[in-house]
């Protein structure tokens, strides 16, 4: 609804009470929530029909939903809650329309059509909130309760049984992830540019992102190059300092791993110089490409302190064969062999 309104994006709903600008289309956005909390009200009434309650019972019960204060409300606010409870009370209402059908004549057009529509509202139930996931969980079953009783049914032959079995799988298994799937596709294929929350995504996927995409680089790497690395055993942990110190231990600045994008995951490569020796010019000095088996360092660069290691035990652990990595120096600092790497 925000796209059809015209919405940019930019208006961010922080907090609560600043003005709507007159680009924001609010009004149609919170139609569509609207919209939904006053269907679940007829959806009650129908439901409890099918249930063979009696129509002034289903009367008393769609009112009682009708005159309730928090679905009121609910319905007032741009939120995805309106929207789950409409397509929790429409999958209820297809599935105890499917039980009558198949209480009298399985397999038929209805019969069908009831159980196709009880599968795309579970996709529609899940897509909206994974707490959906336990309306699926309640029809399973259920679903698991008409097939136990139609096996212990000595008319059900095992063939007629088998297709039960894989009718009940086609459309409540098979087309809810569809749907579900269908509905992310048409969510990536809207909200494709980059923003404030993608950097909890992965790397390879923010390069997809409209305004997050970088130019081919070429592989190697030189002397001064600055890089950043990533932990592949903790699914993309960025090499990190910042300037907090370690509280126990060397009392040096800490080393982390950090899982977004941050500038303080940039690290400068160089090479190791003596007492004396003047500081090599990365951008007029030749190239020198880092290779194999290279003593190198790696330098913070919004600190200018180097990745260092030695022989103390870390804050979190006091084995002996784990030491303590830290980010030790500062300018014009020569530094010793605990800051060199391989």
């Amino acid at each position: 609804m925000a796209v059809l309104g015209g919405f940019n994006g930019n208006f961010d709903f922080k907090e609560i009470g600043i003005p709507y600008p007159s680009d924001v289309p609010y009004v149609l956005m919170r139609s569509l929530p609207a919209l939904m909390g006053v269907g679940v009200v007829p959806l009650a009434y129908l439901t409890l029909r099918g249930l063979d309650c009696r129509p002034a019972t289903a009367l008393l019960g769609s009112l009682f939903i009708t005159f309730e204060n928090g679905l009121i409300t609910q319905s007032r606010l741009i939120l995805l809650d309106s929207p789950l409870i409409f397509f929790t009370a429409l999958t209820v209402f297809c599935w105890v329309a499917f039980s009558n059908e198949n209480h009298q004549e399985p397999f038929t057009e209805d019969w069908w059509l009831w159980l196709g529509l009880t599968g795309l509202s579970l996709g529609a139930v899940a897509s909206c909130k994974w707490v959906g996931l336990f309306t699926i969980a309640t029809v399973g079953l259920a679903t698991m309760k008409q097939l136990w009783d139609l096996l212990g049914d000595l008319k059900v032959s095992p063939r007629v049984w088998m297709r039960h079995f894989l009718a009940r799988a086609l459309c409540l298994i098979v087309l809810p992830i569809t749907v579900y799937m269908a509905v992310f596709e048409i969510h990536f294929m809207v909200l494709r540019n980059s923003g404030d929350g993608d950097g909890f995504m992965s790397a390879q996927f923010q390069q997809t992102l409209k305004g997050k995409g970088m130019q081919d680089t070429w592989a190697d790497v030189s002397l001064g190059s600055e890089v950043t690395m990533r932990h592949l055993n903790t699914q993309g942990g960025y090499l990190h300092s910042h300037e907090h110190n370690y509280p126990t231990g060397s009392n040096q600045q800490q080393i982390t791993l950090y899982p977004h994008k941050d500038g303080n995951n940039i690290f400068r490569i160089v090479v190791p110089h003596s007492e004396g020796q003047a500081d090599p010019n990365y951008k007029t000095d030749p190239i020198k490409w880092v290779h194999n088996f290279m003593t190198v360092r790696l330098e913070h660069v919004a600190t200018n302190r180097r990745l260092h290691s030695h022989d103390v035990r870390p804050p979190v652990s006091d084995v002996d064969f784990q030491n303590e990595v830290s980010a030790y120096g500062f300018p014009g600092f020569v530094g010793d062999a605990n800051d060199n790497w391989i």
